[in-house]
């Protein structure tokens, strides 16, 4: 079925851990039972904690029975699990926070050389608990890491990334940094996002992350108004440029896009859905990045997803 696909061998790397498990489980297994293929190859995502950086989301809350029940679900199926834990303002004191180690710890427990489940980190405090601690967890670079320190567009900042990291995230703008990216040599140390719809060259980006940093140590009682009268004069409310004009657009990438980074030699793509209210508009992006138009293929899957949204009723992860 591979040599069917858009891109073959390309590894799709989805987000929703946590947070749209019963869904993407149960697609998960649709695919695998009727098509023999697993949609995904990874997973990701984090609760709401002040590790978490990126999902300061309220819809996020998760009961303890919830998270354990997702994390067992997960293994059981063998889908490797990279845990979203990018707040680049960790402190060494945080280190002793009881669910980040309880994941961390069942995790590294669960991780084999086959299903090697990971940490997504933007803090060399975190980098150093896990490399310590958990040695049996691969480690991410994540974009927060690229964004924060001023590594963008600097071949040098990603290589010395890619010797301590297992996977490095590229950042968003370096994605079409072609003459940068052809130098990268061991291409299948790094991952690409295709569908990050925030602006291009967006000036306040670190700026917004730090704001989310901040927020994950108050939930509650952070005052988010600095972020949004700084987002009154950012570029990204100019809904016209992002859609004409191609130095501010929007970071999603097309086809042919696409098929110059495969070309290249990259292989690890990753679909971002953590402001989506469900996972459904995250499973058409996957759908529509790993099927050729028009083709027979594409008819049979897209008739049995039809089958599959169909016949979906409310599940818990425990199925």
């Amino acid at each position: 079925m591979s040599n069917k696909l858009r891109w073959p061998g390309a590894e799709w790397d989805v987000s929703g851990a946590f947070a749209k498990d019963a869904v993407l489980l149960r697609f998960h297994d649709f695919c695998r039972d009727h098509l023999g293929y697993a949609p995904f190859a990874v997973v990701h995502g984090s609760p709401l904690f002040r590790w978490n950086c990126g999902r300061v989301l309220s819809m996020l809350q998760r009961s303890d029975k919830e998270i354990n029940t997702a994390a067992a679900a997960y293994v059981k199926r063998g889908i490797p699990v990279d845990l979203t834990f990018t707040n680049p303002k960790l402190r060494e004191e945080d280190m002793k926070n009881m669910l980040g180690n309880r994941l961390l710890s069942f995790f590294a427990a669960q991780s084999t050389p086959q299903v090697r489940h990971a940490v997504i980190i933007g803090s060399d405090t975190l980098y150093a608990h896990v490399k310590t601690n958990y040695p049996q967890l691969g480690t991410v670079s994540s974009i927060l890491r690229i964004t924060c320190d001023g590594g963008k567009g600097k071949l040098d900042s990603y290589l010395r990334l890619a010797e301590r990291y297992d996977k490095v995230m590229i950042h968003p703008d370096d994605v079409f940094n072609y003459d940068m990216l052809e130098k990268m040599e061991d291409k299948g140390r790094y991952e690409l996002i295709l569908n990050e719809y925030c602006m291009r060259n967006c000036p306040m980006r670190a700026f917004h992350y730090t704001t989310m940093a901040e927020q994950a140590y108050d939930i509650d009682g952070y005052d988010t108004t600095k972020f949004y009268k700084a987002l009154e004069r950012n570029g990204c409310q100019n809904l016209p440029a992002m859609l004409t004009d191609p130095a501010v657009g929007v970071s999603a990438l097309t086809t042919p896009e696409i098929d110059r980074l495969y070309d290249m030699g990259f292989r690890k793509f990753k679909l971002q859905g953590r402001a989506h209210p469900n996972a459904l508009p995250l499973i058409n992006d996957l759908l529509r990045f790993m099927l050729p138009p028009g083709s027979a293929q594409d008819t049979l899957w897209l008739s049995l997803c039809s089958a599959f949204l169909e016949s979906f009723t409310p599940l818990t992860t425990e199925a």
